[in-house]
């Protein structure tokens, strides 16, 4: 009888401290992926460049945000495309402040200029190109979480449009809004 008692015992003691383990992290904050994960977001090759590296990432803790971020670079003679992709699961603030000021921002066209807005599935974005340098941006805010740089150096606009479009947003996770956290209040 007192070994069935103990064994009783260890069971409830093994459920209680994976409850724990798992509610624990939760409790902490949510979670953001890590740079490898977030490396297969992305396209790993783009028709006619070669990769000049595979990942480059981290993970950035500043008081109680933590974010992970990575980059990719592809490049084709002296043209050159990069990829930054951040995951702000745990720092809204940032995501935020990132993508907020797209709203006030003046959007221009000219001989020499475009920078406007523009709407995607699943989130929002703004677009860069300076005719002059013949450089261009897209950033896309995704989810609420996720802020995607696309950079292009002798790359014009719609290139880089289309190099965005191998980006498949629906593999991109939810955000993960903890109410309990004063971060998401």
């Amino acid at each position: 009888m007192t070994c069935s008692i103990i064994k009783d015992l260890k069971y409830s003691l093994i459920i209680v401290f994976l409850i724990y383990c798992c509610t624990s992290g939760r409790a902490q904050g949510n979670s953001i992926l890590v740079p490898e994960v977030l490396a297969n977001l992305l396209p790993d090759k783009i028709e006619g460049f070669n990769l000049v590296e595979r990942i480059n990432g981290r993970s950035v803790k500043i008081g109680t945000l933590t974010y992970s971020m990575m980059e990719r670079s592809f490049s084709k003679s002296k043209r050159k495309i990069r990829f930054m992709l951040f995951d702000y699961n745990n720092a809204p603030i940032m995501y935020t402040q990132s993508t907020g000021k797209w709203e006030s921002q003046p959007q221009e066209e000219t001989d020499d200029l475009i920078q406007r807005t523009f709407t995607v599935a699943n989130g929002q974005g703004w677009e860069y190109h300076n005719k002059v340098s013949n450089t261009s941006q897209i950033l896309m805010g995704i989810h609420d979480r996720f802020y995607l740089v696309i950079n292009g150096e002798g790359v014009d606009l719609d290139l880089l449009r289309v190099i965005a479009t191998a980006v498949d947003l629906s593999n991109f996770p939810q955000r993960d809004r903890a109410l309990t956290d004063a971060k998401h209040r």
